[in-house]
């Protein structure tokens, strides 16, 4: 299949470089878009070779800097999982209504996102990065952080800290109703970012 206008995957990058050279967004210039899970590392790979502007459509200004960031490297480096891998096993000997596992998940869902935003910052992306639209951030490999964070939970928080850059996040779901299903999970409204209407699946990237 050719990469013509009813191509997600197209759409997805088409989007962001029209925010980047200033278009507004709803509310900042963030865009999200469901991924076939199977081919979720395939999309990041594709984004990050466009990133670096070699032989991927549609062809990056001049005035637009790309920049892939992979969440499932930045995950590590958080204090959260840390702390979670160094409790380990004494997390399970806890006695009461709530399973190990629900306590895990709830503790990496309140604070890692928060957390992730803050190692982009201090690690990641320069001040004048931060300051501008024309630069744009691929957030990639969500999936790996499920079910600890999701999209909207980043893009709450990249908003929360004021990050003015173009944002670009594909995420492993579907679209259903118009709602965003993570991993065929419930589906619900997310932060209002722009939203890719179809899913990126295999054909799309042939």
């Amino acid at each position: 299949m050719s990469q013509g206008s009813s191509s997600p995957y197209r759409e997805f990058k088409e989007k962001l470089r029209t925010f980047a050279q200033g278009q507004h967004g709803i509310r900042n210039p963030f865009v999200i878009a469901a991924v076939d899970p199977a081919v979720e590392h395939q999309v990041a790979d594709r984004l990050e070779t466009w990133a670096a502007g070699r032989t991927e459509p549609p062809e990056i200004p001049d005035n637009v800097t790309v920049q892939p960031i992979w969440l499932d490297e930045l995950l590590p480096q958080t204090d959260v999982y840390k702390l979670l891998v160094d409790l380990g096993d004494p997390l399970a000997t806890l006695d009461d209504e709530t399973s190990s596992g629900e306590r895990t998940e709830e503790t990496m869902q309140d604070q890692l996102a928060e957390e992730l935003v803050q190692g982009m910052i201090e690690h990641e992306l320069g001040e004048a990065q931060l300051e501008t639209q024309s630069h744009v951030v691929l957030l990639l490999n969500l999936g790996s952080l499920y079910p600890f964070t999701r999209a909207s939970e980043l893009l709450d928080e990249l908003d929360r800290r004021n990050v003015k850059s173009t944002v670009g996040i594909p995420f492993p779901g579907d679209v259903v109703g118009g709602k965003l299903s993570f991993f065929g999970g419930e589906s619900r409204h997310y932060y209002p970012a722009h939203q890719i209407d179809n899913p990126i699946q295999g054909v799309h990237l042939q």
